[in-house]
């Protein structure tokens, strides 16, 4: 990113959002990297407010562009802040004492059918249930065992 301008204030801006280069006279070239950006978004700078503090200090050569900004410039910032969004945590409950495949098998299915499997690896005999889920599960596990004893 190239910047033209000599405020102190343009250049603290700029350096949220990218790696600072170079410093001349009337310009500043910094490196916007996928750290440096979603370093910015993550301090509620959005990808938006970046482009226009982009158009609006680009170097007097760059305006005479159309666009002003490149487009794969353009796209990259809203991909970057688009990954923030794509992935989301929700709590979730682990269970794994499973004493065989049989008992795991048959919690993992309740656990399915009531829809509340949040991820499962049945190799390992790990089950991931939602909140919402857990007390059902624990209840239906603990009745089960009582039903078919401890060990199955």
């Amino acid at each position: 990113a190239v910047v033209s301008t000599q405020s102190t204030g343009d250049i603290a801006l700029i350096a949220l959002f990218t790696e600072p280069l170079h410093r001349f006279h009337h310009f500043l070239v910094g490196h916007m990297t996928r750290e440096s950006v979603q370093a910015a978004l993550q301090n509620g700078i959005t990808a938006q407010q970046i482009l226009d503090f982009l158009r609006a200090h680009a170097h007097p050569q760059m305006l005479g562009n159309t666009p002003v900004i490149p487009a794969t410039v353009t796209d990259q910032l809203f991909l970057w802040e688009m990954e923030r969004t794509r992935i989301s945590t929700d709590e979730g409950v682990l269970y794994s004492q499973f004493l065989s495949d049989a008992d795991f098998r048959v919690v993992q299915e309740y656990a399915q059918n009531i829809g509340c499997v949040m991820w499962y690896n049945s190799q390992k005999r790990l089950l991931v249930v939602n909140k919402r889920g857990h007390n059902d599960v624990k209840k239906y596990w603990k009745t089960y065992k009582k039903e078919h004893g401890e060990c199955s």
